[in-house]
């Protein structure tokens, strides 16, 4: 048993290696300077609200949504999540927390692992400290900070299958969640569903039904090829 332990840690990436695929997989993406993410937000027990989740690369998103809601966030590589502007509360935490993994096109590669650590240091998680493995609903996860199933570690998730950020989890007890990758309502690339959980309840949640702005690279290049 513990042979077939020692075999299957052989084959665990290190921390760095796993920040350097997940910064990557933004180029993917074509050059693109905005992309609209348009949905339904629900924040605590109010009422469900139209809101768009505007993403400027590298590192800008502004939530905008019914009753006046405006929410931005601006980061830079060294601190993605600085400034937040607008009332803080759920909503704000959320886009704060979720905006260096939604938005880091346009920064270098080599820049792009050096945010990732960044944004999770910035709650407390040490990615440095190694990788392992969990599942995360029916998909498989690295876990990046801390020892699989300590959720009480800040951490960083990352599925397996695509190294796209799965989870965050906070120093403090918020936990920001990045759910169904691979919907063509949010272009394939973004996750359909943004949650916040704080103290193992739904704090805020906001799920895309229409993304506009989004390519991918290969299409680019066919349409560069084109011409």
């Amino acid at each position: 048993m513990k042979l077939l332990a020692a075999l299957l840690l052989a084959y665990v990436p290190s921390a760095e290696s796993l920040l350097k695929q997940a910064a990557a997989r933004a180029q993917t993406l074509a050059r693109t300077r905005e992309v609209t993410l348009s949905g339904a937000l629900a924040v605590g027990g109010d009422p469900q609200r139209n809101a768009h989740l505007v993403l400027r690369f590298p590192l800008q998103c502004r939530l905008d949504g019914e009753g006046g809601l405006s929410l931005s966030v601006k980061g830079t590589v060294e601190n993605p999540g600085a400034v937040g502007e607008g009332t803080a509360g759920p909503a704000l935490r959320l886009l704060q927390l979720a905006c260096p993994f939604l938005a880091h096109r346009g920064i270098p590669s080599a820049e792009g692992q050096q945010m990732f650590r960044a944004a999770a240091h910035a709650v407390g998680a040490d990615v440095a400290a190694g990788a392992g493995l969990s599942r995360f609903g029916d998909r498989v996860t690295w876990v990046l900070g801390a020892p699989a199933h300590d959720l009480s570690t800040p951490q960083l998730w990352l599925y397996k299958d695509n190294n796209a950020p799965a989870r965050l989890i906070a120093q403090g007890g918020a936990d920001l969640r990045l759910l169904e990758y691979g919907n063509p309502a949010a272009g394939e690339w973004f996750p359909r569903v943004i949650e916040l959980w704080t103290s193992g309840q739904l704090a805020a949640r906001f799920e895309v039904l229409e993304a506009k702005g989004v390519r991918a690279a290969s299409q680019e290049e066919e349409d560069d090829s084109r011409e």
